[in-house]
């Protein structure tokens, strides 16, 4: 049964506006102010006035004309569905309505009336929305030939270029997908798409500082878009930067109809170890995340740790049958079994780990400690190799190091020396240095000091840990006459190299 709220609690989106606009103002100044907001991609503030001014002239084809494109450019096909739907019965309509139908149709998901509404449109951007089209019907050699039959007549449009460099990074061509964006960002580095192109584009390439950067130039540029915010918040959870992570999700004043604020607030709230805010936060929002995998684990993983196993056991099972090739959804499912004693069934969940020669240490572990709980036979065996990793698994880690480090990859680079520093001692000098160097490059100057430390008091006096401490702490400004010491000290013990005497160079200029 439908319930009416009554007038003296419900309040309307466009009474709202107006209250938020101020009830006396000119719709003539409201609009005009919508405009600018939009020329300056406000979205959010723009759809404030623009409710405000409509109240005035529901029916003015300009505000409907703009109403439906700030609704776009915001992501929203069912607001810029209604707009257009009442521009559909006046008599003056934009040259483009139909490609607007169209994109609105895609933002809704909605593929064949997308392609009804382009007809035999053969214009750069309708070849650009009917590839989208065509990938929501999952037809990708259809949308690729869409793109390029647009990228014929427009070889320098940035929209086309960056859809096309988004497929190729879907096909898993991370060059060519590079290839696209960067001609993308050529013809318009400001484009909203082009830019969260390259923030993917550079997270597969491993390069998180620069996908850090270009989510941040879009979040700047679009202020209120999720997709900037997504990518941003992602990265800085990923690198542990939670006080960055807090800052951003603090300041966002954008829609989040999908639940994606609250995931990213409970992923903040379990990165600081406070598993009963995670799990509250989720719990909350559980229908609008329950078809979200990420979320799923992450609740599952709060309640095993605030001491609810077998309601994570509930979530995660059916997901590691759907998915039993998951290393992550194994490793979870294992620990609530073992939290809700049930070892054997945590035995039967880890055993794959076992029979793989490049699993972790943390997995044989966790295997170990189930069997052991379980009376297995095999748990010795499974200690054993806990403790003693196979050369497999080690020779992988520092292949993939050093691949890492040759392409500039530090986001690879940083998982492998991960691998690298628990399959071992830790005190490899060469492998704590480039650790260092590596975390730098993506923003985490406090873990690259610390590891640069730890370098160097396993290997005091080689010139090339003297240098990765130096250079840090020189930019960090934390001590600069230590600094400058060391980088004297390399250059004086490797003359030759280049790095160590342009570091040196500009230390002393600073």
């Amino acid at each position: 049964m439908n319930r009416i709220a009554t007038p003296s609690l419900a309040i309307s989106a466009l009474a709202l506006a107006l209250m938020v606009s101020g009830c006396g103002a000119d719709p003539k100044a409201l609009a005009a102010k919508a405009r600018s907001e939009f020329a300056a991609h406000d979205y959010l503030a723009a759809q404030v006035d623009l409710a405000a001014a409509m109240a005035a002239t529901p029916n003015d084809p300009a505000l409907l004309e703009l109403h439906a494109r700030n609704a776009l450019a915001m992501g929203d096909g069912i607001a810029a569905g209604a707009s257009l739907e009442k521009l559909a019965g006046l008599a003056s309509k934009p040259a483009d309505f139909n490609r607007m139908l169209a994109e609105a149709a895609v933002l809704r998901g909605q593929a064949q009336e997308a392609l009804t509404a382009l007809g035999d449109d053969k214009s750069a951007t309708g070849l650009r929305l009917r590839g989208l089209a065509l990938l929501l019907q999952g037809d990708k050699a259809g949308a690729e030939q869409a793109f390029q039959a647009g990228l014929a007549a427009e070889p320098k449009n940035a929209p086309l270029l960056a859809s096309l460099a988004r497929l190729k990074l879907m096909g898993g061509d991370t060059a060519e997908a590079r290839r696209l964006a960067d001609q993308a960002l050529a013809a318009n580095g400001d484009l909203l798409d082009a830019l969260l192109v390259d923030g993917q584009i550079a997270t597969a390439e491993g390069r998180l500082g620069n996908a850090l950067a270009a989510y941040a130039k879009a979040g700047k540029s679009y202020p209120g878009n999720l997709a900037a915010l997504t990518g941003q918040a992602g990265l800085l959870g990923d690198l542990g930067r939670t006080d960055e992570l807090a800052a951003l999700l603090a300041g966002f004043k954008g829609k989040n109809a999908d639940g994606t604020i609250e995931y990213l607030k409970a992923r903040l709230a379990a990165a600081k170890g406070d598993w009963g805010a995670a799990r509250d936060i989720l719990q909350a929002s559980e229908d609008k995340l329950k078809d979200r995998d990420d979320a799923n684990v992450l609740y599952a993983q709060a309640l095993t740790q605030i001491g609810q196993p077998e309601q994570a056991r509930a979530r995660l099972a059916p997901m590691v049958t759907r998915h039993p090739e998951s290393i992550l959804l194994r490793r979870e499912l294992g620990k609530a079994q073992l939290a809700g004693n049930d070892p054997a069934g945590a035995v039967q969940t880890l055993l794959p780990f076992a029979q793989s020669k490049t699993s972790s240490p943390e997995d044989l572990r966790l295997l170990a400690k189930a069997a052991e709980a379980a009376g297995d036979p095999n748990a010795a065996f499974f200690a054993a190799r806990a403790r003693y990793p196979s050369p497999q698994s080690l020779g992988q880690a520092l292949g993939a190091a050093d691949t890492a480090m040759k392409a500039g990859n530090w986001g690879n680079a940083i998982k492998a020396y991960e691998q690298i520093l628990a399959l071992t001692d830790g005190r490899s000098p060469l492998v704590l240095n480039n650790m260092a160097w590596a975390q730098a490059q993506v923003g985490n100057t406090e873990k690259a000091l610390t590891f640069a430390q730890r370098a160097i008091q396993v290997a005091p006096e080689d010139p090339s840990v003297m240098d990765t401490l130096g250079w840090l702490l020189y930019q960090s400004g934390s001590n600069k006459g230590r600094a400058l010491d060391l980088l004297r000290r390399a250059a004086q013990k490797a003359p030759q190299n280049p790095t160590i005497t342009k570091h040196l160079a500009e230390a002393q200029r600073g």
